[in-house]
């Protein structure tokens, strides 16, 4: 307890933390319809989890059914990059706007009970 009101007096001092105490309760950004840049990261974002299991359960299916264990070795971490660049171009068309607010918000909320 006394580690976070610590954490929370250091963070009340910084201009995120002041700035997260000035804005108004509530997520307004909730309230507004998504345009379709949202949309796109959102499908980005779940067909990178789709994707990612069944394909490296395939490869090394096909690794060990065909016996070439190079088929995992070089198509694994082709998949992980492509899956990693599917989540991050996701993100960043989703997540900056409503990220940004949210960690405003729990910054808020946090400092509001731990704060002096």
């Amino acid at each position: 307890m006394v580690l976070l009101r610590s954490f929370a007096r250091k963070l009340e001092q910084t201009k995120f933390g002041q700035k997260s105490l000035t804005k108004p309760d509530g997520l307004p950004i909730l309230k507004q319809q998504p345009g379709p840049r949202v949309y796109i990261g959102l499908v980005l974002l779940v067909m990178s989890f789709l994707i990612s299991f069944p394909a490296l359960a395939f490869l090394t299916y096909l690794s060990v059914k065909l016996t070439k264990p190079f088929i995992i070795a070089i198509g694994g971490p082709v998949v992980f990059i492509l899956v990693h660049i599917m989540f991050g171009v996701g993100v960043y068309l989703a997540g900056n706007n409503y990220a940004l607010e949210m960690l405003h918000w729990a910054t808020k909320r946090f400092l509001q009970k731990y704060g002096s």
